[in-house]
């Protein structure tokens, strides 16, 4: 949805320039409209970041520094550094996206109004709420996952004390 904005395209009834014109409105910095406007939506991007962090929870790779990095060459990724990001990510978009859920199931139901905020119609914004909303819910639920795989893979190994007990 956003990619289709940000190169141009239509979704909901609305254009990539309407869209850069409603984040301009609304405030949005500088740098997120200079994004904007070259095509790249910069939450886009995040999700991006988000992917590959998600994907260094999961794979081998995602405990073991590159050869070709400039610092802690080949060695192991301190524990804490992936474990961080995906803990505070999973706290809070999990809740996000599950509550999210419920509340457009309410609204899909017909329970409660969804406004229509900057679409033309109520129908296009809950259209483009169950998109992103289902996106933070399983984002979140997978992050989830993954910092508790990760957590228990790489939590440190249990050592025994060996005792000698001389015999009499």
């Amino acid at each position: 949805m956003k990619l289709v904005w940000a190169s141009g395209g239509t979704f909901a009834g609305i254009t990539g320039e309407e869209m850069l014109a409603v984040s301009e409105r609304n405030g949005a910095s500088g740098i997120f409209l200079t994004l904007e406007s070259w095509g790249l939506d910069p939450t886009a991007l995040l999700a991006v970041l988000g992917v590959f962090l998600l994907w260094g929870l999961i794979r081998p790779w995602g405990q073991v520094f590159p050869r070709w990095t400039l610092f802690l060459r080949g060695r192991r990724v301190p524990r804490w550094l992936p474990l961080a990001p995906a803990l505070l990510g999973a706290a809070t978009l999990a809740p996000y996206g599950v509550v999210g859920v419920g509340y457009l199931a309410l609204a899909t139901s017909g329970v409660v109004t969804m406004r229509r905020g900057d679409f033309h119609s109520s129908g296009d914004a809950l259209l483009v709420g169950w998109i992103g909303i289902v996106a933070f819910a399983v984002y979140g639920i997978a992050l989830t996952i993954a910092a508790r795989s990760y957590w228990l893979r790489t939590r440190p190994a249990c050592r025994m004390i060996r005792t000698s007990v001389s015999a009499e």
